[in-house]
């Protein structure tokens, strides 16, 4: 077989192109095939947590449009408040210019892209891969699978499975003068309003990010409950750019992250937060392990791929399954969290960490101390809680 690339990465997103500047450094032959023309837009919230911002090996101050220091909340729209930080909290981006700078340097580190290749078809053996795309053939001896919530390379390879279905709605819009000079640190978060589902509103350099996201099975309420939060912003929307739906998967337990000479990362493979909705971060540390994995793979040591999967399991996964735990507490019980943000600092300063990337959902359970072993008992009963609730709710 003669092979077009060591490495095909389909996908332009963090994940594709944090794996292929990973591999291009240490010299392996990488080709990204990105679906569509960039620039493109994305839906997302565009946040990045302080901690995923100090992992980054370069400079994001090119693309960063806001720095982060206010969250406003707000439950079933009712009961405001406002929390600071006395440092930021998040990082805001536009995804067009932050997947084209991360892209910029995975070329800059010596990998090739094609644009417009959208991936139809594969087939693997022990030597190789096959990558059918609307125009053309290609073949690699490695696939690395970064093409989003609705990825070909994971649906035909097996490895989406075990997938919780969300759904994300979005839309930039531009606002009053002077909204975002008194917003422009501000985040807006609205919860507990429907079972799963939150609410923002993201200050970008000259408009703002107004989003929101629950479980697919309530998608239908998705348009009129942002309807609802837009206007009990507070904020006067004098226009939309943009709106877009996005489906968001959520790995639910452990499983497989390979099969064959093929690895997904980032969305394709389901590592999103649960609770948020937030992807990238578990994007640029997956797609970076992929690359790692993938490039000792190359060299020779035929259970790269297999420890790729194991240390998924062992590093991101046990996040994300124990922020669904967290999350079903809070659908079961969300005005009591709510009101513990507001009136506890102790509370509201656990989670800035966690939206800071300084601590984990792992560390909600570990902060009950000897009352620890209830936490699984907890969740269990707050889960089924979230269930019935969900199937009760009423749009």
């Amino acid at each position: 077989m003669k092979y077009d690339a060591d490495v095909i990465v389909a996908g332009a997103g963090p994940a594709g192109t944090s794996a292929a500047r990973v591999l291009a450094q240490q010299g392996a032959d990488v080709l990204i095939l990105e679906k569509a023309g960039f620039p493109r837009y994305k839906v997302c919230g565009g946040g990045l947590t302080r901690k995923i911002v100090e992992e980054i090996p370069f400079d994001l101050t090119p693309v960063t449009e806001r720095e982060i220091f206010s969250v406003r909340f707000s439950c079933q729209f009712k009961e405001q408040f406002t929390r600071t930080s006395p440092d930021a909290l998040i990082f805001c981006t536009m995804r067009e210019n932050l997947d084209r700078y991360f892209l910029d340097q995975a070329v800059m580190a010596g990998a090739r892209v094609r644009h417009n290749e959208h991936v139809v078809e594969l087939s693997w053996e022990t030597e190789g891969v096959t990558i059918k795309t609307r125009t053309g053939m290609f073949y690699a001896r490695t696939l690395i699978g970064a093409d989003g919530a609705s990825s070909v390379v994971a649906l035909q390879s097996g490895l989406q499975q075990k997938l919780m279905p969300g759904m994300a709605w979005e839309a930039e819009m531009d606002a009053e003068s002077g909204a975002l000079e008194q917003f422009g640190q501000t985040v807006f978060l609205d919860w507990g309003t429907f079972p799963g589902g939150y609410g923002w509103i993201f200050p970008k350099r000259n408009h703002f990010s107004v989003g929101v996201g629950g479980p697919a099975t309530l998608s239908g309420f998705l348009k009129t409950y942002n309807e609802r939060f837009i206007a009990s912003s507070g904020i006067r929307f004098t226009g939309t750019r943009s709106m877009k739906s996005w489906p968001i998967p959520v790995k639910m337990k452990k499983g497989d992250f390979h099969r064959g000479v093929i690895v997904v990362a980032g969305d394709a493979a389901g590592l999103t937060d649960p609770l948020t909705g937030e992807g990238i971060s578990y994007a640029i540390r997956s797609g970076t392990m992929a690359g790692r994995h993938v490039f000792s793979y190359l060299k020779g040591n035929s259970a790269a791929l297999q420890t790729y999967s194991e240390e998924i399991n062992y590093t991101l996964m046990p996040e994300i399954m124990e922020a669904q735990r967290v999350k079903a507490i809070f659908n079961a019980v969300p005005h009591t969290i709510h009101r513990a943000v507001r009136d506890h600092d102790r509370v509201w300063r656990a989670f800035g960490k966690i939206l800071k990337g300084e601590r984990t959902y792992l560390d909600v359970r570990r902060g009950f101390g000897r009352w620890k072993l209830l936490w699984g008992a907890a969740c269990r009963l707050s889960g089924l809680i979230a269930r019935v609730k969900t199937k009760g709710f009423k749009k």
